[in-house]
């Protein structure tokens, strides 16, 4: 009797759960649903943009940047992300500033190894840089005619600025959207 106790003793089962009967009444209509009895339920929300799921506090489509739709709460852009909040918005700006800081170290380098662009402070003779237009015009029209190419043609002398000058000016600027217009 210790090991399993006495079922005469213990308390008796009230006669609803033993005969499975209830006072309530539910009426239902051909589809299955509610008619009459019983409460509905009504769900939360028949819109999917009313539910925050991944631990977001903010519903998608609270945050517009760059076009692009997100999460206000963290900032993302991605609809099935996880939600960092304020921890998230950090990380995301000091990655922002390394990846800036990463790009500046490389054009600097770059820089150093394939020189700089014009400085500003450049003082041109602007006779000399007229000479060397005309020079860059003449070279130009002999690469044009092969025929009078010289053959093992060298050359000893070293580019003045005004000659780099005129090779910047003179050059086809394949970026440039009015390149066919200037000629």
């Amino acid at each position: 009797m210790d090991k399993y106790g006495n079922a005469a003793t213990r308390d008796e089962i009230p006669m609803e759960l033993l005969l499975g009967q209830s006072e309530r009444q539910v009426e239902y209509d051909r589809a299955g649903r509610i008619i009459k009895g019983q409460e509905v339920i009504l769900p939360k929300s028949k819109y999917e943009e009313d539910v925050n799921v991944n631990n977001h506090t903010s519903v998608w489509g609270s945050w517009w940047k760059d076009h692009q739709w997100g999460y206000k709460c963290c900032q993302q852009t991605i609809r099935n992300s996880y939600c960092t909040g304020a921890a998230g918005i950090e990380a995301a700006l000091d990655l922002m500033k390394a990846n800036i800081a990463r790009k500046e170290a490389y054009e600097e380098k770059r820089m150093a190894t394939w020189g700089t662009d014009i400085p500003e402070d450049l003082g041109l003779n602007e006779e000399a840089l007229a000479n060397a237009l005309k020079k860059e015009d003449h070279t130009r029209r002999e690469e044009k005619d092969e025929r009078k190419r010289k053959y093992n043609v060298k050359y000893t002398n070293d580019v003045t600025p005004e000659e780099m000058e005129a090779y910047r000016m003179k050059r086809v600027h394949h970026e440039d959207p009015m390149k066919d217009f200037l000629g």
